[in-house]
């Protein structure tokens, strides 16, 4: 009776799901509801810390595209310099960014199980994708990873239309998703070299092959990729060493890094599978379906789904790298056609209501309870200090405005501040690490700069005296910077900023002057 109480108001908006001539508008509204939930959540419960390094890095690469960067190829930055084309570039608009890619992706994984499944599981199994916490929690910080979630999704449709069709135009939307996703990030050889084998293992793999489908995937992302690759031999191959700092230190830490990968893997999907298996109750018969599928179809998605969780394995293990789960965000878009996928299966209209009465509750309480989360944050995680940049971006607002209508050119330290403490002044930011300290001093004497350091990191102001040595015109300012929250005081950081000032140009002559 209680049950029956909790779905009953969700009987008409689940009409509409299940309505051929309606599901696709109810789709993309409970997604946008799905956005705009999730975008609140994450607003309230990161009040108490600026934005994630990721991100403010990927706004600092925005401003100077280029056909890659020292960490990762440059898909990500476009994407973020696109959006903030449109929108401004404030916290809100970035957590704004995240949340409608996620609905992207999930509208992709919409499109592609209603291809595959009737539209009771079709609904049942996006509500399955929207408890695992890719799809919520963890792609709430737009980054290099969580880029690849529509981009995968959409490799995926388009190669299983363009493997079913053989047509050269799905062919070749599969060649560019999947060349896309090597510009978000390298791990997205996983996708490529997974739908490859899948199709080797297929049972139609002679046809297929014989077809030009393949190659055109192959030679449209080619294409998409060649300028990176270009710029990749230009500039040294620095984002595989970036990749190389995520070797095993021994081939123990290694094999147990893999196996906490594998578990991981399971972990993240642990919910949704419970899920079905409880409000499903599916028979013997139709969990071996599920495992060993018959229907050439229905096993060519189960192996792509496995291949894409499985293929970095024996990789990492013969390569000596240090693989995480978290990395799988993107692989999993084809887990509910798999799990649903078998005629054995039934989706009945009550289970149906408890998923989604179930997921839409759990999806609510998490808005309500972001201000809980926001203060645990604030009373319970000392900040780092880049996490209170706005407050020390407003300090050096402030010192620099006494002196000059000038805009700052540069913000300059060490490890992620510099990046936070840049986006929030609207300007660019340089590393220590990867800049030249001779480069950055110059750049600092001909047109000013701001350089930024924890009080405690001697390093960097090691390195910040040699910048400022010699130069005309600094000054050295310390602040302790505290973030109230709901009356209840903040953790405290102390950072240490110098300002080198802009060379003051001659005044002009008057008219007529000699």
């Amino acid at each position: 009776m209680f049950s029956r109480f909790l779905v009953a108001p969700f009987g008409r908006w689940i009409d509409a799901l299940l309505d051929s001539r309606r599901q696709n508008r109810a789709v993309i509204w409970t997604l946008a509801a799905y956005a705009a939930i999730w975008t609140g959540y994450r607003a309230l419960a990161t009040m108490p810390r600026d934005l994630h390094a990721d991100v403010t890095e990927l706004y600092g690469w925005s401003r100077d595209l280029a056909f890659g960067f020292d960490k990762h190829p440059p898909f990500s930055a476009a994407v973020a310099k696109a959006w903030l084309s449109v929108f401004p570039a404030t916290d809100l608009s970035f957590h704004l960014l995240a949340t409608v890619n996620i609905a992207l992706t999930l509208y992709i994984a919409f499109r592609t199980m209603r291809r595959y499944l009737p539209a009771e599981k079709t609904v049942f199994g996006l509500a399955l994708l929207m408890l695992i916490p890719f799809f919520n929690f963890i792609a709430l910080k737009y980054n290099a990873n969580a880029v690849l979630l529509p981009l995968w999704a959409m490799t995926i449709h388009c190669f299983l239309r363009a493997n079913e069709r053989r047509n050269a135009l799905w062919a070749a939307l599969a060649g560019l998703a999947a060349g896309l996703s090597m510009l978000g990030k390298y791990w997205s050889v996983v996708l490529v070299a997974g739908l490859g084998l899948a199709a080797l293992i297929d049972s139609r793999r002679v046809s297929f092959f014989r077809s030009k489908a393949p190659w055109i995937m192959a030679g449209v992302g080619l294409v998409v990729i060649a300028p990176h690759l270009a710029w990749l031999v230009q500039h040294h191959f620095p984002t595989f060493a970036y990749a190389a700092a995520h070797s095993a230190p021994s081939f123990s830490d290694n094999l147990a890094a893999t196996a906490g990968y594998l578990a991981g893997c399971v972990g993240y999907v642990a919910v949704p599978l419970i899920a079905a298996i409880l409000l499903l109750r599916p028979s013997t018969p139709a969990l071996l379906d599920v495992i060993a599928p018959k229907d050439p179809s229905r096993r060519l998605l189960l192996v792509i789904q496995l291949l894409l969780i499985v293929v970095p394995a024996p990789f990492a293990l013969l390569m000596g790298l240090r693989i995480v789960p978290l990395w799988t965000m993107p692989a999993w878009t084809l887990l509910p056609i798999v799990v649903l996928g078998s005629p054995l299966i039934a989706v009945g209209r009550l289970a149906l209501e408890r998923l989604v009465a179930g997921t839409v509750i759990g999806t609510l309480a998490m808005l309500a309870l972001a201000p809980v989360v926001a203060l645990s944050i604030h009373l319970n995680s000392p900040p780092g200090s880049f996490e209170y940049a706005s407050l020390l971006a407003e300090k050096i607002e402030q010192q620099w405005r006494q002196r000059t209508a000038l805009p700052i050119p540069l913000v300059a330290g060490t490890t992620v501040l510099p990046a936070n403490t840049a986006y929030y002044l609207q300007t660019r930011a340089r590393s220590f690490e990867n800049a030249d300290v001779a480069t950055l001093k110059a750049a600092a004497q001909a047109h000013g700069a701001v350089l930024v350091c924890p009080a405690e990191d001697a390093g960097c102001l090691a390195v910040a005296e040699q910048i400022v040595a010699g130069q005309s015109e600094i000054s050295r300012s310390e602040v302790r910077l505290s973030r109230p929250l709901f009356g209840f005081a903040g953790g405290t950081v102390r950072d240490v900023f110098m300002m080198v000032w802009p060379p003051v140009p001659p005044p002009a002559l008057p008219v007529g002057g000699n």
